[in-house]
This record gives C-alpha cells, structure tokens and sequence, in this order.
C-alpha cells in the first residue's frame, strides 16, 4: 500500500494547492550560458567556438567551450586573450548617447587597436534588450507546456508540473502501466483519506540514464512519487528538446519537490543535462554534494553566512548537522538561536540581528531547507515594483545640462522597450505613474527629483523625455552652478507605482481619446445565482452569463470575446447615435436619455425622435459610459 493518500494526489490537480501536496512535482529549467549562446546563434558561431560576451573590458558571459581554457567572468577581454588565442569576444549591443534606440557594433571592441572601432563608455550605453528579447521567446515554449510558470530571472524559470503530471498518470493514452489507478479514480472508488493502491507491476516507463539521481542504486519505483517524477522529467526533457529544436539554447533542469532543490538539482549536471531528485534521495543530494546553507537562493548573503557562524555549522556537511542537532522542529532551533545571539550580545561580538517577530520564521525555514522541504508557492504574475535605466559617467562625459539631456533620450528609448517587452509576455498594460531622476556628483552626493505621470493610457518614450527634462532642469537650476555638480559621476531615471492592467482595455488605444471607454472587468455583464454554480476542483466554477443577451459561457475566453463586442457597440453609439432598444444601456441611461421624449403614436415619422445623436463633442453619455 502507498503512503500517500489520494488527497495527495488530487491536490496536485489544483493551481494554489499543488506545492503543498507530498507529491509535488517542481522543475526549474535554465539556459546554459545564455547572454554568451544569444551571441553565439547571432553570429552563427558553433558550439566548439570559444564566445565571450563582453560588456567593454569586462566579461559578463563564458560560453562552454571558452570555459575548457579556463576562462571566467573575474577575466578581462584581455586576459582571456592570453588564455586562448582563438577567443570570439562579442560586446553587447549599445545604445548611443543621444539616441532612444539600441544596436549591435559587431565590428567595434576594446579589443580593437584602431580608434575608431573602440567602443568607449563615456558615448554608449549597454543594451540588455536582446537577451530579454530572446528569453520572451523561450518563456512563451515554457507556457505552451505548463499552465502554472515563475519566471526566476532572464534566463529560468520554475515550473509546477503537477496537473500535467496528473493527465498523464490517469487519462494520457501515451501509457498504458495504471490501468488500475485509472479505473478506480473514473469510477469513484476511493474516499480522499484513502491511501492510494500499490504500483501497478513491470512499468514501461524509466527514467534517462544518468538523470535519476540515485547513488546507492536504490529500487527506482517505490511509490507513486516516483511514478511521478519520471512523468515529470519525461515532460521536461520534450520542453528542453523543443527549445533546442526550435531556438537552439541547451537548457539544464532541475526536478524535485520543492523550488529550492529543484534549482540546486539544475545546476548539478551543464550543461545540457537534467536531474532528478526523488524523495527518497533528497538527504543524500544535500550531503554528499558539498551544499552549504549558503547554496540555497536567499541564503547566499549575509543572512546565511551569519546563520552558518551562529549555528557553528561544520565544513563537512553542514546540513546534516541542521538535520541532527534539530531532528524534531524548529522550536528548538529557534530556542538555539536565542541563546546564541544573546550569548554574542553579552561578549559583543558582530552578528546579524533579526527582529524577534521574525526569528522563528527563519527558523522554520531553516529547518525545511536542510530536508530539502522548503515549499513555496510559484507567482506566475510580474512583481514590477520599479525600472531604472542606470549610466555611470566616466571623466568628463556628461559636464552640462546638454550632457543630461542626451542620455534621458537613451533612458527614455530603453524603459518603453522594457514596458513593451513585459506587455507582450504578460499580455497585460504597465502604466508608471511616478518618474523619479537621480543624479550623483564627483564628491557623491545624491540629487533626485520626482513627478507624477499624467498620461491617461499607454505610456510613450516622448512622455518620459518631456518629464525627464522639466526635472533635470529642476536640478540644473537649483545645483548646476555650483562648483561641486559638475561633471556627473551618474544619472539615472526610474518609473514607478505600476498600475497593472487586462489587456482587454486596449480596445480604445485603437480609436485613440475620440471615447473614453474604460473597461474594468467581464463583470459589468456578469450574473451569478446560485442555481448557476458547479463544482470544480475549488469547489465551485462560475458559469459566465451576459444578462442583456441572456447567454450563458463556461469559458472565461469566449466570455471575454462577448463583452468585447458590447464595448465595440458603446463606442460605436457613443459616437454615431444610440437607439432606445440598445442592450448596451442600462436602465438608469435609458431613462435619462429617452424619458423627455414624447411618443406620438399617430405615424411613422415619429420613430425618428428615438434616436438622439449624442456625439462625444457635445453630448453626456460619455459620463455613463465610463462609469
């Protein structure tokens, strides 16, 4: 018999409840090299070419064959020279000063000896722009794939795989080992406190060589985790095969049941390659891989390496030590901890001091980390809180209020980029409502100005340049004459407080301020009763209704479709007339539209009088559109 039950198994059915469930199954995925394979495929180098992706003198990206020459980011262009001969440096595409647009200068590099072909700091500015290009391109193969995806930075992603692995264990036609689980789960015959049957016998299905990670040989398939887990990494291995086929990046994965190891799990075999980490082999991945508390992400600053010294953790595996020393709960790491800092307190010693409502929180985490059993829930939505374009000024490059200006027009061209770029991978609009420009003089000190934007829809790159100017006036006027201003050491202009919006309002970009429809939400047509609602996964599923067209939808999309139509027709009535007999009005419009109209009913030509041409120069339904 299984020791997971079929709740266990369902919860990973759902979205919100899928990391939580002992049979979770997450995977992180991420491209080898990147920022050095983007350039790579570019310049239609192959993989045996030793690429270096250069940011002026700097190294920022090695690819794997200039790695066997031993070649890393701490090098300089030059010194890697020195190691290999036949090194393809690549600099990034720039933006020029003065100019809102970027591009690649293949033909230019510190590294050339004439004048003319050297790249300088002081007139150009680095462009991230297409590495941020091509990664939209590999998260969009990522999001055909899975339904629930975080983007962890421009080159990985998690990826919670459990309603593809729940299809494929009950209902895939590709296998045909859980006749039994299949039969039982169809026919109902199973409470959700029940433990789940035993494996079914001889299983088709393997893992690849060499990506189960399984040093002491033990049985592959002992529970249905298991099972499990090679559905998963059967799935990512197509997902990294089509993003070889179709874009040409090797990736490496990481599958396990938490985020944390899963990305430990990445990084363990590149490039190329993925490993699993099943449950039953989660102690021995964190001791025998030489893992620190340091290793997981969120640990590797100060918190963690102040954490090691105050839980005198050994160099030797460390987290078989949290294991041991705290085998029971957290409280008592906590209650270590404590004592520990006050110990350090009284001798005063340096150590990082953590607000005490927070202590046992990391304690906690702490403590599931060493097992491996840390979970957190994967956010599929963008967390943009800011966005800086940032130029650190070199001599005298940026000397007068001019200076300034040149490189807003760069700034200005880069941050409507990036908006655009998130807008077509969210599919949703980012307005910034503050702009905030920052400047720092020769002795270090900090001048900044900020505004409000007043746009009223789509921001523009000549919106953030008129702003950014009328506040680097601001502070030429209060700053500029005096002695210690100029020449900048660094400016930089930074949007923020973003309104996130349905990409479904867009339909008026299209017609520019001509109406000032705004669309909120399906709901303005939306009905709900509860003779309506069916159960799904979360207990209840609304079921969509248009109360002025009584249509019902099932499906959010065909829904969306519908109301789109209706803001189509307030529009097109906002601005050609509108008719009594609309189903675009409400009761409370129809009455005040058409309540002053007297009905003669003696002939035809009367009907005229209901309709009203009521335009948007001079008319009031604009007021009840918006509403």
């Amino acid at each position: 018999m299984s020791r997971y039950k079929w709740r266990d198994l369902l919860d990973i059915n759902s979205k919100t409840k899928a990391y939580c469930s002992p049979l979770s199954c997450i995977a992180h995925i991420d491209i080898n090299a990147f920022f050095a394979q983007v350039e790579q495929i570019r310049r239609n180098f192959s993989v045996d070419d030793p690429v270096v992706c250069v940011q002026w003198n700097s190294i920022i990206a090695v690819s794997y064959a200039a790695r066997k020459y031993g070649i890393t980011r701490m090098d300089s262009v030059f010194d890697a020279f020195k190691k290999c001969q036949n090194l393809v440096p690549v600099h990034t595409a720039v933006f020029r000063k003065g100019e809102d647009f970027w591009q690649y200068r293949d033909d230019c590099g510190s590294w050339y000896t004439e004048e003319e072909k050297m790249l300088t700091p002081e007139k150009n500015k680095v462009s991230l722009d297409p590495y941020r290009r091509e990664s939209r391109k590999v998260i969009k193969i990522f999001h055909e794939w899975c339904d629930l995806v975080e983007k962890g930075s421009v080159d990985e992603v998690y990826m919670d795989l459990g309603r593809i692995v729940f299809s494929d264990l009950l209902f895939s036609d590709e296998f045909d080992d859980f006749v039994s689980i299949r039969d039982q789960f169809k026919n109902g015959q199973y409470d959700l406190d029940d433990y789940l049957p035993p494996l079914p016998r001889n299983l088709t299905i393997s893992f690849k060589d060499g990506e189960d990670y399984n040093p002491d040989k033990n049985p592959v398939f002992q529970d249905w985790d298991d099972i499990l887990f090679c559905l998963g990494a059967m799935t990512t291995d197509k997902i990294r095969q089509k993003i070889k086929d179709v874009l040409g990046y090797t990736t490496s994965c990481g599958v396990a049941r938490t985020k944390t190891t899963a990305k430990l799990g990445s990084n363990f075999k590149k490039p190329d390659a993925q490993t699993v980490i099943r449950n039953s082999n989660v102690a021995d991945y964190l001791d025998n891989e030489s893992f620190e508390l340091t290793s997981f992400w969120s640990m590797g600053g100060i918190i963690g390496k102040e954490l090691s010294l105050l839980l005198e953790l050994p160099s030797e595996k460390p987290l078989r030590h949290i294991r041991e020393s705290w085998p029971v709960s957290s409280d008592d790491l906590t209650a270590f901890i404590k004592e520990k800092t006050q110990q350090k307190t009284t001798d005063n010693e340096r150590f990082y001091s953590l607000p005490a409502e927070s202590l046992q929180q990391l304690s906690d985490k702490v403590f599931q980390l060493a097992r491996g059993d840390y979970r957190t829930t994967l956010n599929p939505r963008p967390m943009i809180r800011s966005m800086m374009s940032n130029k650190n000024l070199r001599g005298d490059s940026c000397r007068h209020y001019q200076d300034c200006l040149a490189w807003l027009e760069v700034f200005s061209g880069e941050l409507i980029g990036r908006i655009k770029e998130l807008e077509q991978e969210y599919e949703r609009i980012f307005v910034p409502k503050t702009l905030t420009i920052s400047t720092r003089t020769p002795g270090f000190q900090r001048h900044s100005r900020s505004s409000g934007i007043a746009t009223g829809g789509r921001i523009k790159a000549k919106d953030l340049m008129e702003l950014g100017t009328k506040l680097v006036k601001e502070l030429d006027a209060k700053y500029g004459s005096t002695k210690d201003y100029y020449p900048l050491t660094n400016i930089n202009m930074v949007i923020s407080n973003f309104e996130i919006l349905e990409s479904g309002r867009t339909i008026i970009d299209m017609f520019g301020k001509q109406a000032q429809v705004v669309r909120k939400s399906g709901d303005d047509f939306l009905e709900v009763t509860d003779e309506r609602l069916q159960p799904d996964e979360s207990g209840t599923k609304r079921v969509l209704r248009c109360e002025p067209c009584k249509l019902d939808f099932d499906e959010e999309t065909a829904f969306k479709e519908h109301s789109d139509f209706h803001y189509a027709m307030k529009l097109s009535e906002s601005l050609n007339g509108v008719n009594e007999d609309s189903k675009n009005l409400s009761y409370g419009e129809r009455k005040l539209l058409f309540s002053g109209l007297k009905r003669n009913n003696s002939g035809p030509k009367q009907s005229d009088n209901k309709k009203r041409q009521i335009t948007g120069r001079n008319g009031d339904i604009y007021k009840y559109f918006n509403k």
